[in-house]
């Protein structure tokens, strides 16, 4: 019995398309290949161009959040408060993207770095005023979540070809949460913003008293 097993195993793995298949292959020709020797298992071949979206929306948004952070930062503006979130959101959206570039690696592809993000929040100029930037910031952290959830969606089907647990468990321990959080402190800074500008003909220093207070939260 134990033999019929070990002769059942060696079948499977010469015949389908197994390491070690190409490496039995390769030894008797000059040059051969052994391209099933990977990392890429499971789902996540039908789910790598996402991934490789993804993570190019990251890089994308990284910029566009320097720009913001630099823009509110000069001497005309003049907000650090919002200089200082546009920068952090910068830094959380580069180290993001890292992670994803890492983990493509871990699961057998290299990220394109010729993609073009699917999904972009347009930002027409940004000179722009302090509460249609956090609707913008906004924005931009929901497109993130979404494609977060359109990913996790996409692995979670009970199929062969698209399941994939170890890409489930990765967005899920280190986007969706995060994403949660960053959309619920945007919110709350517009409305909060909102609030205090409302119906005052000279909103300036109500600003400048909202500045301070992301000034010090971020310090």
């Amino acid at each position: 019995m134990i033999r019929l097993v070990v002769f059942s195993i060696f079948v499977l793995a010469v015949n389908g398309d197994y390491c070690y298949n190409d490496v039995v292959q390769s030894c008797g020709a000059i040059g051969g290949s052994i391209s099933n020797c990977n990392s890429n298992y499971s789902g996540v071949d039908t789910v790598q161009p996402d991934l490789q979206h993804y993570a190019a929306t990251h890089i994308d948004q990284n910029f566009q959040f320097l720009l913001m952070s630099a823009y509110f930062n000069n001497y005309e503006a003049n907000r650090e408060g919002f200089s200082k979130l546009y920068r952090q959101l910068a830094d959380d959206a580069w180290e993001d993207s890292i992670d994803l570039i890492k983990y493509m690696a871990k699961r057998g592809f290299n990220m394109n770095y010729n993609i073009v993000p699917r999904k972009k929040v347009r930002i027409q100029s940004y000179k722009m005023y302090e509460l249609s930037s956090l609707a913008t910031a906004l924005d931009m952290q929901k497109v993130l979540a979404e494609q977060a959830h359109e990913i996790h969606s996409e692995v979670t089907v009970r199929k062969k070809r698209y399941h994939d647990a170890e890409t489930i468990n990765f967005i899920e321990k280190e986007f969706v949460s995060k994403h949660a959080d960053r959309i619920r402190d945007l919110a709350g800074h517009a409305n909060d913003l909102h609030q205090l500008i409302a119906g005052n003909k000279d909103p300036s220093l109500a600003i400048y008293l909202f500045d301070e207070h992301l000034k010090k939260v971020l310090a």
